[in-house]
């Protein structure tokens, strides 16, 4: 399945090779559907563990941009805590996958 998107560039005022807008306020805190695009493109094309990364991170209220901007410090705190999640939902996960092999079904998420 094919889908053409330059219609909907065009409709929504973007030059597919700027990347730029004009439609809206340009104060507008809204994203482009662009930038919407991207982001989803780049998720999509992502490993299943760099997608959970960044579901983490969106928990914690953190962007890979802010997090390639904070000191080393700030950094290793935020993997950290990366980690302990990852741990806890892998965790859960083998927990739920035993209960439904000794046919018990408990929906646990983190």
């Amino acid at each position: 399945m094919t889908i053409d998107f330059s219609k909907v560039n065009s409709f929504a005022g973007t030059s597919a090779t700027s990347g730029s807008t004009s439609i809206g306020a340009s104060s507008s805190n809204k994203p482009s559907f662009q930038s919407l695009l991207a982001e989803l493109t780049d998720y999509v094309n992502g490993t299943p563990g760099e997608r959970i990364e960044k579901m983490i991170l969106a928990k914690l209220g953190v962007t890979e941009e802010e997090l390639k901007k904070m000191s080393p410090e700030e950094r290793e705190k935020i993997m950290a805590k990366v980690r302990d999640m990852l741990k806890k939902e892998m965790d859960a996960q083998l927990d739920a996958q035993k209960q439904k092999a000794s046919g018990l079904q408990i929906s646990v998420s983190v």
